[in-house]
């Protein structure tokens, strides 16, 4: 294996660390508290204020503002270690060749709103060329020079990697999570696997991936190796593989949050030490009561209210490495730190919203036995701009064939385009139809008579960030 390929592993770990920050906050949910002490000892704190000039103690609060005593809002760094040391680390490149020198492939900025409503998780490209900080390593100091930004993890560690996202978004963040290769395949272990979906037959010879197209459970080392595929899966790029990798974390969540997980005490516990062992935080993070209460505060989250993003960026022009777009990465940094929602809401109900009325092709069946109701209803869509391809009405004789409400049938790899139409109708009654394709039908068995208008954030329009939410079906290509 090239040291090239081997150091790519580090990109798979972020998923892995925040699903478990999913699963402990849903566990607590469900009222699950009990084994919470039985994790103990399973996280190592590191201090890491030699590098930050902040002192983060155990006994300080995660939750309440001690200012305000409010819950105040909650951002980590999630960093993913490529070191070779340990059990379950080996097989990714010998400790001999690579030295003990940790990097940090991935890097994950992950946010929770005061209010709880909302988390983003923001990936920064590891090749993102940059003005790297001052910083110390075995007591010696490494001066900041323009480098990549996954550089920072080998000049001084976790706190170095705080200051380099400090200085690309100028956020002063104290708390971290770092997390190696085995802990990954564990997580994915425990859990019984995780679906992907794959557009075409995938060979990888780089990573060990071979799989037909179609939908796959993968765990263990066919996990690691999909979300470790890059020349053959996307235009070959780091940055579209990080796609693909938030894909595979919303999967994971979506597992994570299920019935057969949260009711099995066994699989339960199982999953819980898969995703705090081998974990190395902060001292308020590594302290388990810190981190039931920080469980307590988010145990309404679900994937819907969770958006990934990538940091705005274009190419430095050496065709190797990125640089950020400052002018379009602001508004994110901005909402991060004055806690806002990102994108911003065009209305308070409107969810996240990347299809424009005009780009949703609907066919309209008209079962309401009532003449008019379809060109009605057709009037209502287009006039929020919404292509109607057609309109059909259903026999008094054939009725009892549809819905006995209002309905919406979409493709489920057309979701994006379906979130459009259910929140400009309001009709929340869903069925997922296989290859039905790019068109929406809507059955409908009242009138509708109007349709709410639809704002699509400028944020999702930049192919750059590539924002999508935990809700999403995703196939790689």
């Amino acid at each position: 294996m090239s040291s090239r390929s081997a150091v790519r592993l580090g990109s798979t770990i972020a998923a892995g660390v925040v699903a478990g920050a999913v699963l402990v906050t849903t566990v607590v949910g469900a009222g699950v508290t009990s084994v919470m002490g039985q994790l103990e000892g399973n996280i190592t704190a590191l201090d890491v204020s030699e590098q930050t000039g902040t002192t983060v103690t155990e006994d300080q609060s995660i939750v309440v503002d001690e200012d305000t005593g409010e819950t105040s809002a909650f951002t980590m760094v999630v960093m993913g270690s490529d070191s070779r040391k340990g059990k379950g680390n080996k097989g990714y490149g010998s400790l001999k060749k690579f030295g003990d020198i940790e990097r940090s492939d991935t890097t994950m900025i992950f946010h929770v709103n005061a209010d709880r409503s909302q988390a983003i998780g923001v990936s920064i490209p590891r090749d993102t060329l940059m003005m790297l900080p001052d910083c110390t390593t075995d007591g010696k100091t490494v001066d900041g020079y323009e480098g990549r930004f996954n550089e920072a993890m080998v000049n001084g560690g976790p706190g170095c990697v705080l200051k380099a996202v400090e200085s690309l978004s100028g956020l002063a963040i104290d708390n971290f999570m770092v997390v190696d290769f085995a802990a990954f395949k564990r997580i994915t272990e425990a859990i019984g696997g995780v679906e992907i979906c794959l557009q075409d037959d995938v060979n990888d010879p780089l990573s060990g991936l071979t799989l037909d197209k179609g939908l796959h459970t993968v765990n263990g080392e066919q996990a690691l190796a999909f979300v470790r595929a890059r020349k053959t899966l996307g235009d070959g790029s780091d940055t579209s593989r990080i796609r693909r990798q938030q894909a595979f974390l919303s999967s994971m969540a979506r597992k994570v949050l299920s019935s057969d997980i949260l009711l099995n005490p066994a699989s339960l516990l199982g999953v819980l030490n898969a995703a705090t062992e081998s974990l190395t935080t902060d001292p308020q993070l590594a302290n388990i009561e810190n981190l039931r209460d920080l469980a307590l505060s988010m145990k309404d989250l679900r994937p819907k209210d969770i958006t990934f993003t990538t940091m705005p960026w274009k190419q430095s022009g050496d065709g190797a490495t990125v640089v950020v777009a400052n002018k379009r990465a602001a508004p994110l940094w901005s909402a991060i730190a004055n806690d806002t929602p990102w994108p911003p809401k065009a209305t308070t109900d409107q969810p996240l919203l990347k299809t424009a009325p005009q780009d949703v092709r609907v066919e309209i069946i008209n079962a309401t036995g009532q003449k008019g109701t379809g060109k009605q209803a057709k009037r209502a869509l287009t006039n929020e701009g919404f292509t109607v391809v057609n309109v059909k009405k259903i026999k008094a004789e054939r009725i009892d064939e549809y819905p006995a409400e209002d309905t919406i049938w979409f493709d489920p790899e057309w979701d994006v385009s379906a979130k459009t139409l259910i929140y400009s109708t309001g009709i929340e009654n869903t069925e997922t139809v296989e290859g039905q394709g790019g068109t929406m039908r809507l059955i409908i068995t009242e009138p509708l008579t109007s349709a709410r208008s639809v704002s699509i954030a400028e944020a999702t329009k930049d192919l750059s960030a590539n924002v999508n939410t935990g809700d999403e079906n995703f196939c790689a290509s």
